[in-house]
Parts: C-alpha cells; structure tokens; sequence
C-alpha cells in the first residue's frame, strides 16, 4: 500500500472515528421493503430506514470497522472517477443491500487485474456473502410466519384426517379457522376433506405428565427443540417455573431443511373421529373409561408435508442420479445446521424425513428432518453426553447408532461423543436413497442385517452402483468410518456435494486447482443467481432454470461457506479422483 493511499485511509477513518466519539449518535437500522406480490419476495428489496433508537458501542464500533474494509476494498477495485459510486456503495451495504458491492467486487474479480489477493480480504468478502443471504433467509423466515395465539389452542384450528400415526403420537392435517368461522364444529369437519390443509397437528400421547402446561413443557421439551414458539400464557409464579423448563435447552434457529414448526402448546385431548379406533388407549378416561392418557397433552402444528423420504423412495425407486445428490446435499445440510448449533437428532431414519413434492414429480422435492423426541439439545454438555449408568437414553433407532454409541460402555467418567454420529447414520441412509436397501437394515422377520453397526468392518461395506459418481461413492464410504477421527465432518460433506452439483466441471476432471478469486467470483455468481432469482423463482415456482429446492439448497451453503473450507473439499475430491 502506498504512502498516499496509507494517508487517505487514515483520514478518512480517522475522522470517521472522530465525529463517533464526539457524536456517539450513530443509528442504524436494517428493514425490508414488503411486496405485495408474494411473502417470498420480502427478503430481495432492501431499502434504507432509520430509526430513533440508539445503537449499541459495540455495533457501532463494528460498523465502523466494516465500513473502513469495505472503502479500502472499493477504492482498489473503482478508478478515481468513481468516489461517488463507492461512497454509494458502502452506504447500501451498510444499510443491508450488497448488491452494488458484490457487483464491483465481482468486476474486479472477473478481470483477472489482481486488485484483490490477500487471504484476508477473499475472507472478508465470503462474510459479506453469508451476511447478504442471512438476511434474505431471515425475511424469509419472518414472511412465512403464522399469525397464531397460542392462549387459544386448539379452538383456532379446525382438524382433517389422520395423515400419520406412531406410538407416541398422532398426526391430524389441519388449517386455521377463519374469524368468521363457528370454532364450536371444529371437530366436527373432519369429514370434509377435500377443503386444503396447509397444516399438521402433532398430539403426543400423554401417559405420565401431569395435566399442567408446565410438567408437559418439561417432559416433552425435546419435541418443541424446532418451535418458533412456545406456549407462552402463563401465571407469574408459572413463568418463573418455565425457567427451569428451557434454561438448558437449546432452541433451533429456523433453517430450509428443518421441519417448519410454528408453534407448541398445551390443550385438553379432544375426542377424535377415530380415535377410538386408532389410539384407544391414549385417550384419557374421560374418553375412554379404559385409556391410560392424561387429560392434557402437548400440540405441535407445522406445515403439512406430503410423504416421508421412505415413502418417497418406494413410489419412485427409477430416480435420477442427480436428484437422489440433491436428496444428500440436503440431508447433509440439516445435519450441518443441527451439529453447528449443538444439538444431535440421534433418530435419523427414512422415517423422520419429510419431503414436500408440491413443485411436481419430474422436480427434487424439499426436504426436511423432524421428529427430535429423541435429540439431545443440552447447553450446558453440548454433544458430549455424560454416560455414567446403562440407564441413560443414548437415543432412537438402534439400527442405526453410530458405531462410539452403540459400543460406548458406562462408567464413572465416561461420555458418548455425538459429534459424528448423526453423520454416520445419514451415511446409512445414503444407500437407501442410492441402492434401494440400508445394509444396517433387517428386511425379512428372522433373518439378521447384512452388517450390524458394532462389529461391522469398512471394507464389509457393499459396493454401490458403477452410476453413482465416484467421489459420491467415496464419500459415502467416508461417512461410515468407524472412527471418528477419520469420519469427515458433515460441513465438509455437505460442501462436498455442493461443489459437486453447483461447481465448474474443470475444479474435477481436469486437476487443476482454482485460485482463491476463482473461488470468490464462482461464489459471487451464484450470490448474485439467489438475491436476484432465487425469491422470484421460490414465488412463481418457474423451473426452466433452476428449481425451489435447489436455490434453496444453494442458499443454505452460501449462508454456512467460508473459503478455506470450498479449498479444503477441493484438495479432497482432487484427491479422490487421482487415486
């Protein structure tokens, strides 16, 4: 950097810095502008607003650092002629929109002059991109929220059919009753099914809880691990209780491939067509003199899926190879976004996948994991769970534990590591979606799986079709490592296959390494791909480009991508191809 380019910065920082410490009136404040054309087009038009309310230091002092990268960086990639166009551009990335940032970063980029070579910066930009689709996530996000009281309960909603049931649950397809709507016969439509249900309610079978909000929150509390919202009307002495319900619990931040829950409360167990039939032991006496239920229990709604990936799977077993990838990626990403947030599902399965194929049956459906009765969500253990007694719940699905799980022994100091395990059991999953049969799996009453989990070798693993692409084959085997140490982590995998789907077919066939900016404008082209198409395409679902799930899927790795872990995967699948 040059003297007079180290005096401008300076200056210009310097008095930035200045006018913070003797104003300390910086006020920033992010909004989205609201279209009216669709809730997914929310997140693409960011305008900029002030508000009254003071920042905190720390922000501004944050802002102020950002906002000195960011004038270094344009002012190497812009002429001198252009000052009004940088001053443009960093108050729009401040101020949320970082369209114009990217597109001159990207010139630049494209160019090939060489403006931007240090590490740091290519890093600093990669925090610009995750920022920018954060956002456009979150609006999502809040765009798709339900205006629903949880004070009401079930009284809101109006019941259809029986879409699943299981032994600790029962689902019912379900839709909001209109204002204008008698809520008295909202058991009583259930026979009227050919109305749309967008929603599913889960009620949980309820034999030891007591009939309190509170005792059910706190024996149930894994169920509502993925809840937007949480039952929240409460006396004052039973909101000091609720702390001790969610103090150690942690709370899923919304994420594509995590089921979609709305909202969990409390209510009394309604008397059900079927349920008689269905679940007669469930209910409680005042129901059914013979049942083992509880008066209360708790309710889950969240949107209404269409079939499980095992389901998905047995009416089309002629998939094409690119979907069942696109079926992984997404797998993998849920579990990406579960482990960075310490949580374990430990009861992955075919089962506990749902999949919303509204985009029709020639497209890769949307997929998502739910079902987390099973998941350990500790604060304060993380995903290291102390295993002292043979009592403690190592979790669901035995067929599929990883292999430290289902072999850990008890002890005074002893933990299960489930830092990898999930990532085992999609790896099993991934020969279901692959070859038709999990090899964990006993398909015949009396006949033992082809391999058992605790004792089971690598190289005892079957070989998958010759159509599966090589490094998906590899990295399938690397998910059912038995050790963990050589078991690749799930972000690593999860980029692996986006590399794979989304990547220029050079970076693999033809071994030649890109540089770090060939990695930085490759992520800039799809940045721009998701922040100008991607809402368009998830309103209109218009799939002659590209389909929902798979800007989506794309969004979803742009928001976790660091550039040191797109190199990482790259040097991996080079070398698989090489072997």
């Amino acid at each position: 950097m040059s003297v007079r380019l180290m005096v401008s910065v300076f200056y210009r920082n310097g008095t930035a810095l200045l006018r913070f410490n003797r104003t300390n009136d910086i006020r920033l404040l992010v909004r989205t502008k609201v279209a009216p054309r669709s809730v997914h087009t929310k997140a693409l038009n960011p305008i900029v607003s002030h508000s009254n309310s003071p920042s905190s230091g720390w922000q501004n002092r944050w802002n102020l650092a950002r906002r000195a990268f960011v004038d270094n960086l344009l002012s190497r990639v812009t002429n001198s002629l252009s000052a009004d166009l940088r001053r443009r551009t960093a108050r729009h990335l401040m101020y949320g929109n970082s369209r114009p940032f990217f597109a001159l970063v990207g010139i630049s980029l494209a160019s090939g002059n060489g403006l931007i070579t240090n590490e740091n910066e290519l890093e600093g930009v990669c925090w610009e991109i995750r920022e920018a689709v954060g956002r456009m996530q979150k609006n999502l996000t809040v765009a798709e929220r339900l205006d629903l009281n949880s004070s009401l309960g079930l009284k809101q909603f109006e019941l259809g059919s029986v879409i699943a049931k299981g032994n600790n649950a029962v689902v019912y397809e379900a839709r909001k009753i209109e204002e204008d709507t008698d809520p008295s016969n909202v058991f009583l439509k259930q026979e009227s099914s050919i109305k749309k249900y967008p929603l599913a309610v889960k009620m949980m079978f309820n034999y030891d809880a007591e009939s309190n909000a509170m005792s059910i929150l706190r024996a149930m509390s894994r169920e509502t691990v993925p809840s937007r919202c949480v039952q929240h009307n409460f006396s004052k002495t039973d909101q000091q209780w609720l702390i001790g319900y969610d103090h150690n619990l942690i709370k899923l931040s919304p994420h594509p491939n995590i089921v979609m829950m709305h909202l969990c409360f409390t209510d009394y167990v309604p008397e059900l067509i079927d349920s008689h039939i269905l679940y007669p032991q469930a209910l409680p006496t005042r129901i059914n003199p013979e049942g083992y239920g509880r008066n209360m229990s708790l309710f889950l709604v969240m949107k209404k899926y269409d079939m499980s990936l095992k389901q998905y799977l047995s009416k089309t077993p002629s998939l094409k190879i690119r979907d069942k990838i696109l079926l992984l990626a997404q797998l993998l990403e849920a579990v990406s976004h579960l482990s960075n947030q310490n949580v374990a599902h430990r009861d992955l399965k075919t089962d506990n996948i749902l999949l919303d194929v509204s985009e029709g049956n020639d497209v890769c459906p949307a997929l998502v994991v739910t079902d987390f009765g099973c998941c350990l969500a500790d604060k304060d253990n993380g995903l290291n769970l102390p295993y002292k007694t043979a009592d403690t719940d190592r979790g669901g699905n035995i067929a599929l534990m990883a292999p430290e799980v289902v072999t850990a022994r008890p002890g005074t100091f002893g933990y299960i590591d489930y830092s990898k395990a999930d990532v085992w059991a999609v790896g099993a999953m991934a020969y279901e979606i692959f070859s038709g049969s999990n090899p964990f799996y006993s398909y015949e009453r009396g006949k033992p799986p082809l391999l058992r989990n605790s004792t089971y070798k690598e190289e005892d693993l079957p070989a998958l079709s010759s159509d599966i692409p090589l490094i998906i084959q590899k990295l399938i085997h690397s998910l059912l490592q038995r050790s963990t140490s050589k078991r690749l982590d799930v972000s690593f995998a999860a980029t692996v296959c986006q590399i794979y789907l989304w990547g220029p077919s050079s970076w693999i066939t033809k071994y030649m390494m890109p540089t770090s900016n060939e990695v930085l404008q490759w992520m800039l082209c799809l940045t721009t791909k998701v922040l100008c198409e991607g809402g368009t395409m998830m309103s209109t679902l218009n799939t002659k480009q590209r389909t929902c799930t798979e800007y989506q899927l794309i969004t979803t790795f742009l928001r976790r991508a660091k550039l040191y872990e797109i190199k990482n995967a790259l040097y991996w699948m080079q070398s698989i191809q090489q072997e």
